[in-house]
């Protein structure tokens, strides 16, 4: 029997029967799969706990009973002397209310004294018991839950983010496939780095951002195998396994028996407690949320930057060149070689079909000294074209590969400082940009052909002529 028919056939919550197995008051057999399997004999154990419970023996008393250290009639022999105590407690407490009533004592007036010393009654018994006390502790507050869970899927994100685009250097066009994978990605470092927090630092950052802590039933930290069930229960209990609305249906019903004061189904076998409920945590919330944002944004301009920085070699700035055209996702299967000139990356025996008759893509003529790759040219000439592109991504491609490759810049300052955009407004213009310690210049000589920026247009009747250089020159 599983512990949801067990919790139906006994009307016992789940909260309940871990409890009792916490208290080593059951033992049921686990199965090869880790799950419970309640036998008879363990169910009509729990049935003896819960009416004993309700009479309100104690948890030790019944370990006694079970040891066999206690017979039963002694145990209920005591219980109903406790009983009576309180009987007589509960009727003298009576007593003294309706004297109070009885002699009209309003509230300011009330001589406390005189009936406290009235009030010599035994010391407080346990009182009725009711099993919704034999249960581990669990925090309502939902939406300081839901918040932490969302501040811990942040930085898993952000731990994707940085594999992704710093060392896979992906960048996929954000579809929904694309968007769907990464949250998938997400809960699988969820299910990896959480338990691992848990059992070593008993929370996680967004947990312990708001006070919160996983403690086992005796106060300990979660071994890793219970921590693993736990976080697992989340995901697929607690946010549906991520399947859309779906996961919004769960996230509702969670938060409905989390609001009631009610154990989450992966809480039945841990003590989830919080420290306090100071507002300024919401603050620090707030403030770990924008932490985690900016930190994303440095993450994603830093990708921006080439692979290898500083002086380059030849070959650097190919790789320089070829990764951030990866990068990019330009569409072309060329390969720059150390010397700058490109090798043709179709399959064998396919075609290039060149629909704009923009002419083979332009080396990167290198100069080179002690080794060091000082300066680039892209020199394009081109006569009785119609229509010529202003090669604008071979210009950036060599501008990202060695200005942006100095170190005095990283991504945000790369950005920032507009080179990229710059050499594309101006086109088919001369003129003269600095980054840094490189200078960037470009000289145009054209006739026959109208300029549209982009584009070059050739005129009607004309003998369309193009010579275009593009360098840059490390000055220093």
């Amino acid at each position: 029997m599983n512990v949801s028919q067990l919790e139906t056939l006994l009307d016992m919550t789940r909260a309940n029967i871990r409890f009792y197995e916490q208290e080593g008051l059951v033992c049921p057999r686990r199965e090869k799969n880790g799950y419970r399997d309640y036998s008879e004999e363990d169910t009509d154990t729990l049935r003896k706990i819960k009416l004993l419970r309700q009479l309100g023996l104690s948890l030790e008393s019944i370990r006694r009973l079970q040891r066999g250290e206690l017979s039963l009639d002694a145990a209920l022999r005591e219980r109903e002397a406790q009983l009576a105590a309180e009987r007589s407690e509960l009727e003298w407490a009576a007593g003294i209310c309706r004297q109070i009533r009885q002699e009209g004592a309003e509230y300011q007036a009330l001589d406390a004294r005189r009936y406290l010393e009235r009030l010599d009654r035994p010391a407080a018994g346990e009182g009725r018991f009711t099993l919704d006390t034999d249960a581990l502790p669990t925090v309502s507050h939902p939406w300081r839950r839901y918040f932490a869970r969302s501040l811990d899927l942040g930085v898993y994100g952000l731990l994707w983010a940085a594999v992704q685009l710093l060392v896979l250097r992906w960048n996929p066009d954000p579809n929904v496939l694309v968007r769907l994978l990464e949250r998938y990605i997400g809960y699988a470092l969820m299910l990896g780095v959480e338990p691992l927090l848990l059992c070593t630092l008993g929370t996680t950052p967004g947990k312990g951002l708001f006070g919160l802590e996983v403690r086992d039933g005796n106060g300990r930290k979660l071994s890793f195998r219970s921590a693993f069930r736990r976080t697992w229960g989340v995901f697929c209990q607690g946010m549906g396994c991520g399947v859309p609305i779906y996961q919004l249906y769960r996230n509702y019903k969670s938060y409905r028996a989390c609001e009631r004061g009610e154990a989450l189904s992966w809480e039945a076998e841990t003590a989830y407690r919080i420290q306090d409920d100071r507002a300024v945590r919401c603050l620090g919330y707030v403030a770990a949320e924008a932490a985690v944002f900016a930190l994303l944004l440095v993450l994603t301009a830093q990708a921006f930057l080439p692979i290898h920085r500083g002086t380059l070699t030849p070959e650097q700035y190919a790789d320089n060149v070829n990764d951030m055209s990866r990068f990019l996702q330009l569409d072309s299967d060329e390969r720059m070689e150390a010397d700058g000139t490109w090798r043709d990356g179709a399959p064998h025996g396919g075609v290039v079909i060149d629909l704009w008759d923009s002419g083979p893509t332009p080396a990167h003529q290198l100069t080179v000294t002690d080794g060091q790759v000082t300066g680039v040219r892209i020199e394009i000439e081109r006569s009785g074209v119609q229509l010529i592109g202003s090669y604008t991504v071979q210009k950036q491609l060599a501008a990202i590969a060695l200005c942006a490759a100095q170190k005095s810049y990283n991504g945000i300052s790369w950005m920032k400082s507009g080179v990229l955009d710059a050499i594309a407004e101006q086109g088919f213009a001369d003129y003269t940009l600095q980054a840094g310690d490189v200078t960037i210049t470009q000289s145009v000589e054209q006739r026959g052909y109208l300029d549209g920026t982009e584009f070059l247009f050739a005129q009607e009747g004309a003998a369309p002529y193009l010579h275009l250089v593009f360098t840059l020159e490390k000055t220093s």
